[in-house]
């Protein structure tokens, strides 16, 4: 084989990997929203189990008191779609935002210390910045 036949047969199998990867990731966002209606609907089930009354199924969980139904295939896969859009642009706010705080912290402490009101902003500048970038869970 040629290296530019090769090289045309790499390019095609990187983008027939790109394309597998992001239906993939569509799929487990996909699967995501449906998990968490269904823990909605398991919640509300063992509410109603527990207290004996039925009649509280479609008071408790929140799409059936909207006339909200499951969505179906298609439905679902536009859901997974935004879902997974919206992770991936908070997550790359989330990059900036850490590089950034890290930016004001790095030159933060290159700030002099000249006097005492100096001294203080700079260790309020270095704390909120470190606050920030504390992974919160």
């Amino acid at each position: 084989m040629s290296e530019a036949k090769w090289k045309e047969e790499r390019e095609t199998l990187l983008e027939r990997l790109r394309k597998y990867e992001q239906i993939a990731a569509e799929s487990q966002a996909e699967a995501a929203v449906y998990r968490d209606m269904l823990e909605d609907c398991y919640e509300a089930a063992k509410q109603a189990y527990n207290s004996k009354d039925i009649d509280l199924l479609p008071k408790i969980i929140r799409f059936n008191s909207m006339g909200f139904t499951m969505p179906g295939e298609q439905e679902g896969k536009a859901l997974g779609k935004l879902f997974l859009n919206a992770y991936m642009r908070d997550a790359r706010w989330l990059r900036h935002a850490k590089k950034a705080l890290e930016q004001i912290k790095a030159d933060a402490e290159n700030l002099p210390e000249d006097n005492e009101t100096n001294a203080e902003l700079k260790k309020r500048i270095i704390a909120a910045a470190e606050n920030g970038l504390i992974t919160h869970v």
